[in-house]
């Protein structure tokens, strides 16, 4: 698959001046975005649904766990929700991410929309039972297997 997106990017790009106005680390990070992941600055453009705000235990512990995580852990979270672990081109502060809340504490697991970049997140009852059942969701999901 790459040799052919290869092939139909040097195709497009032969007489294009985008080899002359880019260089290739410039035209990877347009195409498939930054490994830098802010989750610092997705945390401030985040909105809350259906019951969560910014101030509920649930949210908060969710971050909690979040920053903690480690870099491939932050990628595969941000995989989960998004179907892509890096960040957009303008960074994570320029995306549109919501945490909706999902129902009540139950043996369900995170899901997500990532069509829209909303997680789904069930009220859990202890930041415990929120990293077990959010690290379950992230390390076992399949999602596009495109990139």
């Amino acid at each position: 698959q790459v040799d052919q997106f290869k092939k139909g990017f040097d195709m497009i790009a032969q007489h294009s001046p985008l080899k002359t106005w880019f260089r290739p680390e410039e035209l990877e990070k347009l195409i498939v975005g930054s490994p830098k992941l802010d989750f610092v600055a997705l945390q401030g453009v985040t909105r809350y649904d259906n019951g969560y705000a910014e101030d509920t235990p649930a949210v908060k512990w969710f971050w909690e766990v979040t920053h903690a995580m480690t870099d491939d852990d932050k990628s595969k979270l941000l995989a989960f929700v998004t179907g892509c672990g890096r960040a957009p081109v303008g960074g994570m502060g320029e995306m549109n991410f919501h945490i909706v809340k999902n129902g009540g504490d139950s043996e369900r697991l995170p899901s997500a929309h990532t069509c829209f970049n909303v997680l789904l997140l069930p009220e859990y009852d202890s930041v415990e039972r929120l990293k077990e059942k959010l690290y379950k969701a992230i390390q076992h999901f399949e999602g596009f297997g495109m990139i």
